[in-house]
């Protein structure tokens, strides 16, 4: 609801030019955060920690915020965090700031001075929300202008949830030439309120009145991910209480939306203050719109309407599923290839990570081993890291992590092997959102090796972490202390599935649900068709408001010790809120399945606090968007194809899936003597040899992430000029995959080529590895070839130059199946012709 009843409009002196220009809007954020976590979309952010006076220059006009007055000794920042994390929109009124360190005589000031302001009318739209808490009372605020009381007992709204629902000013300002503007908000000192100060939450100058305008948007304002109902959406919007009727702009340019009237082409039509929506029809998922609702109140006045954009979300691709299945990464940008095994540098993988151009897709040109310096963290938006493009054994990072924190990110294909050295975790997500990491191998990690504390929208998939380094012989523990952590996992929601866990002594998952901005439980989980294989002392424990667990598959394996329960769900803290979880179609052979589920879970309480309500629910908390299998099945799906496939399933990845099979182990730790649990990446026998290969210059002539070979299959240009990625960009079947997607979807599959046309033989046993039992194969919808199956392998010959592939689909006797494409290219060689091996070769 708009708080219409609290709006002061001021009107001074309405003469003179309007100048209406420039548009300034900027956001008083919390210090100390990152800007992306609590600054506005659209608003310049602005942070003032611990300062008597802070000036700030934008389009000309300066702002000068200064603490005036007796109380209190200087301006500082002050959030509502919950509030900030709740949306978006809530970002720009759940901070700002206050005067702060006063005594006892409350009645905080804060002088607003603008300076360079040309001559002639403006106006200032100013919100005033208190964040600090909603149990105070707060005292009315006085707003002068150079020095003339103007109004009186404004009330400030509470920890509103957005700017239509907060207390705001709007004022009209008549400017003279060379002279400052000045005002003052003060605090009423006479009152009984709890709270006798000033809280600014950011301003706009020269925009319309926003409580004039139409306001609260969906899609919401700069939505990336608005899921369409086949090509459609319906705008909807609140509008104002003064409109009669309305002028709706829509269009794919913003300038053109911007400045748009109702002669045209992006004019829709008039409708009146009753109808509040408007559909929009055949939408594209790989352009992004703009619209706009004018409102047109009595006497023809019309308040022009903010510029609002949406972006149709698209899988990051076919395969993306969860909460993170939306991740944009790269698409439509520019191309980084990695020329190099170098930790920093030109043609490094740092550098393409960290160098911030913009939206990119990160190929690789070599193999082998970066060996890290330092952690290397992707936290720009709209990356992608696309291993499978690599040659030979593809990319193996050691010694530090590699992690996410950007929003928008997808990360494929890559090994994160740590070996011991300095406490390090391995992998992560943690804060980052709509970020999905898929088919990557984690292991010999010292701290746990996967973490995704205070994530929103993620998913972490087909991911295979594995022999995380058990405690003794590490710095920071002594022999005797039970380490060897698989994951922390958090995420509001964070989606987890189809991924294996095997050789981890602890944390198979720990749930790192933590505390929201209000001291509440929180963490929402969806852990989904998962294998764990052999742990020692934990399984699934610790907390988090909301999970989802569900048909999980836990094989015990010879370094089991006490623990049975598959989940554990811990109430150690007495804090807000709750911690449940739904629990169902999990397995545990010898101990539970389907038929016995309270067997596989149990609730524990400590620190003697007490619990009012169930642990274990019977329904989802939410939908997992993950296609879920019974856990037998998962199990065999699981075991298929997980961890980093491509270009190369590697020998410690084999051994990993070998022994989850067959129930064994072939390492044992060197000091603790745990069985399947090494101390040391030596005792699982050290490093494997990852060549480093170079690609040979003709791969790509003009780096645009798309092969000679492939521009040469699809038609494209091999030699496009230098930063002319308008090939791989391109979308001619309009599906919202560029052609770079097309290329990195097919690198990711199981793929074979051949130069000649000659017979290729697929063995698709090793594909579907997971089916054991009475098995049998079915081939399908092959393209460019013949394919006959003969056992458990499939003879494809192509028919014609270029691409053509197959489906294969395996049955077992349990009646469970999995169907997978497989990739072939004829008249290319790509493991040879292609791909020449440096003459110093590392040898690790």
């Amino acid at each position: 609801m708009l708080f219409k009843s609290l709006l002061f409009v001021f009107l001074l002196s309405i003469t003179g030019i309007y100048a209406q220009s420039p548009i300034v809007k900027m956001d008083f954020d919390q210090a100390g955060r990152n800007e992306s976590e609590v600054n506005q979309v659209g608003y310049t952010p602005w942070v003032i920690a611990g300062a008597v006076s802070s000036s700030k220059t934008e389009n000309g006009v300066t702002f000068t915020v200064t603490k005036v007055g007796s109380f209190g000794d200087q301006l500082s920042s002050s959030w509502f965090k919950t509030g900030i994390q709740a949306s978006t929109e809530g970002k720009l009124v759940n901070d700002g700031i206050t005067v702060k360190d006063g005594t006892a005589d409350q009645g905080g000031q804060i002088e607003f001075r603008i300076s360079g302001l040309e001559a002639g009318n403006h106006t200032l739209l100013v919100f005033l929300n208190q964040t600090s808490s909603d149990t105070f009372t707060y005292s009315p605020i006085d707003v002068s202008l150079n020095g003339n009381l103007i109004e009186d007992n404004i009330i400030p709204t509470v920890r509103a949830a957005n700017s239509a629902d907060s207390q705001s000013v709007y004022i009209n300002i008549e400017a003279i030439a060379s002279t400052d503007v000045v005002i003052l908000f003060s605090a009423e000192t006479s009152g009984s309120e709890d709270v006798k100060n000033v809280l600014i939450n950011g301003f706009e100058l020269n925009t319309p009145n926003i409580f004039e305008q139409a306001t609260e948007p969906i899609p919401a304002h700069n939505n990336e991910h608005v899921e369409l109902s086949s090509t459609n959406v319906l705008l909807k919007w609140t509008p104002a209480a003064s409109a009669l009727s309305q002028n709706i702009y829509f269009g794919t340019d913003e300038t053109s939306v911007a400045n748009a009237d109702t002669s045209s082409s992006e004019y829709k039509g008039n409708q009146d203050n009753t109808s509040n929506s408007y559909q929009v029809n055949g939408l594209y998922t790989g352009e992004t719109y703009y619209w706009r609702v004018d409102q047109i109140a009595s006497g023809g006045n019309v308040t022009k309407g903010n510029l609002w954009r949406f972006r149709p979300a698209q899988l990051a691709f076919p395969e993306a599923e969860g909460y993170g299945r939306f991740a944009r990464g790269g698409r439509g940008g520019k191309v980084v290839v990695v020329t190099n095994l170098n930790d920093s540098g030109p043609g490094s993988f740092r550098e393409a990570v960290t160098n911030n151009i913009g939206p990119r897709t990160i190929v690789f040109n070599v193999s082998g081993i970066i060996q890290l310096s330092s952690r290397l963290v992707s936290s720009q938006p709209y990356v992608t890291i696309a291993g499978q493009t690599a040659p030979g054994k593809g990319i193996t990072i050691r010694s530090a992590p590699l992690g996410i924190t950007g929003d928008d990110n997808i990360m494929q294909n890559i090994r994160v092997r740590l070996g011991s050295g300095q406490t390090f975790d391995g992998m992560g997500l943690t804060g980052g959102e709509y970020s999905i990491i898929d088919h990557c191998s984690i292991s010999w990690t010292i701290d746990e090796a996967f973490s995704s504390r205070g994530a929103h929208n993620i998913t972490l998939q087909r991911t295979l972490i594995s022999e995380a380094l058990n405690a003794a012989g590490h710095q920071n523990y002594p022999v005797g202390t039970e380490h060897g952590y698989a994951a922390s996992i958090g995420g509001d929601i964070g989606s987890f599935h189809h991924n294996l866990l095997a050789h981890n002594y602890g944390r198979n998952w720990s749930l790192a649900g933590g505390l929201d901005g209000s001291g509440f439980f929180a963490g929402k989980l969806d852990i989904t068709n998962n294998v764990v294989y052999n742990w020692g002392s934990r399984t699934t424990d610790g907390g988090a408001n909301e999970v989802n667990f569900v048909g999980n598959y836990y094989k015990p394996g010879p370094g089991m010790q006490l623990e049975r329960y598959a989940f554990t769900l811990d109430h150690e803290d007495d804090f807000g809120g709750m911690q449940r979880c739904y629990f169902n179609g999990n397995v545990m052979p010898g101990y539970f399945d389907e038929n016995n589920q309270e067997f596989g879970r149990r609730s524990r309480i400590s620190n003697g606090i007490t619990i009012n309500y169930e642990t274990f629910v019977n329904t989802p908390f939410f939908p997992s968007y993950v296609t879920t299998q019974t856990a037998g099945h998962a199990y065999k799906m699981v075991l298929s194809d997980v961890g980093c496939t491509q270009p190369v399933f590697d020998d410690h990845d084999q051994r990993m899936i070998n022994e989850t099979l067959t129930g064994t182990y072939s390492v044992t730790g060197s000091v603790t003597g745990k069985k399947g649990f090494p101390d040391n990446e030596a005792d699982s026998g050290g490093y494997e040899n990852y060549p480093f290969i170079t690609r040979p210059a003709d791969w790509d002539s003009d780096n645009d992430g798309l092969p000679n070979w492939y521009e040469s299959t699809i038609g494209t240009n091999i030699n496009s000029p230098a930063g002319d990625f308008s090939d791989s960009n391109a979308d001619v079947d309009m599906d919202g995959y560029t052609n770079l997607d097309d290329y990195l979807q097919w690198m990711a599959l199981p793929h074979f080529s051949t130069e000649t046309g000659a017979k290729i033989d697929v063995n698709i046993q090793q594909l579907s590895r997971g089916f054991t039992s009475g098995v049998s194969y079915v081939v399908s919808d092959v393209v460019n070839g013949t394919a006959n199956l003969v056992g458990d392998i499939v003879e494809f010959t192509p028919t014609a130059t270029g691409l053509a592939s197959f489906d294969f689909t395996v049955t077992d006797s349990a009646g469970d199946s999995m169907t997978r494409t497989v990739n072939i290219l004829n008249g290319f060689d790509l493991t040879l012709s292609v791909e020449k091996q440096n003459l110093n070769e590392i040898k690790v």
